[in-house]
């Protein structure tokens, strides 16, 4: 007989990786409410860890780290990093990258952006290095704290740290912040304060085929999953905000998000951008829909 579903506070616990880590993985943990072991734990150690401990959240000289260490097929750390590799490389030539051409349209003026979906926020970054203003929605809170750990590390950065101003990263679900925005708006009129001009959407919706493809990374993230968001109602909430358009990214094979087909879409070899216009006649359309 199967046990109760674990919460994911009682399936990770925090540590450090050495003494002077120990103070940031206590603040850590009272801040998420997790559990954390005081012992400092080293790459080493990780192979003792027990059942119990499926995912361990580890403060390190690198940086904040998601590690399972029980499983060899997800063996190393998941870690936010806006300053090397290929999200270094991405920032570089931002002006290439289909998402930038989904987002942006024909147009070239700076846009309220809100990333309703954040995740490990590489593509919020490289829109805020492309000159947009970006708010992330992050409603798992290690998710949000990875996020927030890459965030700092790269203000900290000089050929990051003017990106990060264009940031900002809320904990929390999107939808009920879409909505009051909407009434906010509603309340003022087209031109209240709350305008956003495109609303992003990376949904990480699980597929209904397993696949080797998928990455560690990924993996890791849905065991942090709890409560599935309604793709139905992300997608209204963006659409009821946009002023101009959403942009839905999706494997470039997989059906629409919703059964609301997008006004066009751009496709890539393995992913494909869905952009719905927005702006009051969307609106209308939505509420009467």
């Amino acid at each position: 007989m199967k046990g109760k579903k674990q919460s994911f506070k009682e399936r990770i616990v925090v540590k450090a990786s050495g003494d002077d880590a120990i103070e940031q993985a206590q603040e850590i943990a009272a801040r998420l409410g997790l559990s954390w072991e005081p012992a400092p734990c080293s790459s080493a150690c990780m192979s003792e860890a027990t059942e119990q401990d499926l995912l361990v959240l580890r403060v390190s000289s690198n940086g904040l780290e998601l590690i399972k260490a029980d499983d060899p097929k997800l063996s190393g750390a998941v870690r936010v990093d806006f300053t090397t590799g290929r999200t270094a490389f991405r920032r570089k030539q931002q002006k290439k990258e289909l998402l930038v051409r989904a987002v942006e349209g024909k147009g070239k003026t700076q846009l309220k952006i809100i990333d309703a979906t954040g995740g490990l926020g590489r593509d919020s970054f490289l829109l805020a290095a492309a000159g947009h203003q970006v708010r992330i929605f992050e409603r798992q809170p290690v998710i949000a704290a990875l996020l927030a750990d890459g965030l700092e590390r790269a203000a900290e950065h000089p050929e990051t740290a003017a990106i990060c101003q264009q940031i900002l990263l809320t904990m929390g679900d999107a939808v009920p912040a879409l909505k009051a925005m909407q009434e906010i708006r509603a309340g003022e009129g087209e031109g209240g304060k709350e305008s956003v001009d495109v609303v992003y959407l990376d949904p990480m919706f699980p597929e209904r085929r397993k696949s080797a493809l998928v990455k560690k990374e990924l993996q890791l993230l849905q065991l942090l999953a709890e409560i599935e968001q309604s793709p139905e109602q992300l997608l209204t909430a963006a659409l009821l905000v946009a002023e101009q358009r959403v942009v839905v990214k999706r494997p470039v094979k997989a059906s629409f998000l919703t059964e609301r087909s997008p006004s066009y879409s751009l496709s890539g070899k393995t992913v494909r951008f869905d952009v719905y216009l927005g702006g009051l006649l969307s609106r209308n359309r939505v509420s009467s829909g």
